[in-house]
């Protein structure tokens, strides 16, 4: 931690990204760091690949979002990203700056850095970032708490997740106290869906088979299905669960095709299998529970080569 904070209090400029497909840790970590360093008068600039997603657009910081326009930064702050290759092109900011810091709670990080804090046992990076807002003495308000919250909450299914731990509920008390809008929080993250989800949902469910004894659950959305309902990322969110949710099943696959035999491939786990060791095989990562990776070829094949994986695990 007192590296981190050298590190920050010797910058001027500070650039902020994270991982491609931002879900609400990643989002929230970025917004509320940014809204932590601008109280200490740095120049802060979040950079991301795509737009905020609908469930995540009341986070306060979007302000600091811009395009990226040249230029290198005093130090690029990386969060709840494993590897470079998740980066898209933000990578080159991160590589170029001066100074890098990597902060991450995923068991596969191989992220290099001058300061880099990795904790697998963090249930998400918003809990690491709470910590280090703390060490760098900056108050928590109103908007950082929000930010922090939203965090927790979607890392850990809303304390549903076997990730989440005592601490977990320690931080988010205190976030709570300082009076954010909790059950508006929760309803935009997880009980409002938009019609496009709806129907994607739909088709998650139509296309759910199950292997090996019904402990395997599968299920795909093809391109032509996402382009017929023009699909948002945040309509993907959660759809991995349909199968996950199911009785006696231990593991769930859900592979979505992002252009024409290309697919990005989530997977998850309810009890004993490590997921993320069979994402690893795909150049992919994450956590023992939950964990994500890209796969080409056809649909047939993903299946029959991750199942492949599944099976040696299981």
């Amino acid at each position: 931690m007192k590296n981190l904070i050298d590190l920050i209090h010797k910058a001027d400029s500070i650039a902020v990204v994270t991982h491609t497909s931002a879900d609400g840790d990643a989002l929230g970590s970025s917004f509320s760091l940014a809204l932590a360093l601008d109280t200490m008068g740095k120049k802060v600039t979040v950079f991301l690949e795509e737009p905020v997603p609908k469930m995540l657009d009341f986070l306060p910081g979007q302000q600091f979002v811009s395009e990226y326009e040249g230029g290198t930064y005093d130090l690029c702050i990386c969060l709840d990203t494993s590897d470079m290759k998740r980066l898209g092109k933000r990578a080159g900011i991160y590589s170029n700056s001066k100074r890098r810091i990597t902060i991450d709670h995923h068991t596969t990080n191989n992220m290099q850095a001058d300061g880099l804090w990795i904790d697998e046992s963090a249930s998400a990076t918003g809990e690491m970032i709470y910590k280090l807002v703390k060490a760098l003495n900056v108050e928590i308000d109103r908007e950082i708490a929000i930010n922090l919250y939203t965090a927790i909450i979607t890392d850990t299914g809303g304390f549903r997740y076997s990730n989440t731990t005592p601490e977990s509920h320690i931080i988010a008390a205190d976030l709570l106290s300082r009076n954010i809008p909790s059950v508006d929080i929760i309803k935009k993250v997880f009980d409002t869906i938009s019609y496009s989800k709806m129907f994607l949902m739909k088709k998650t469910f139509q296309n759910l088979a199950l292997y090996f004894d019904g402990k395997v659950a599968v299920s795909h959305l093809l391109n032509e299905d996402i382009k017929s309902v023009d699909a948002q990322n945040d309509d993907f969110e959660g759809l991995v669960n349909v199968g996950r949710n199911l009785e006696g099943v231990e593991v769930s696959l859900f592979l979505r095709e992002e252009q024409p035999g290309v697919f990005k491939g989530s997977l998850r786990a309810n009890e004993y299998v490590d997921v993320a060791q069979i994402a690893s095989v795909f150049s992919g990562g994450g956590h023992k529970r939950a964990a994500g990776f890209s796969i080409e070829g056809g649909l047939d094949e993903c299946v029959r080569k991750v199942l492949t994986e599944i099976e040696k695990v299981l």
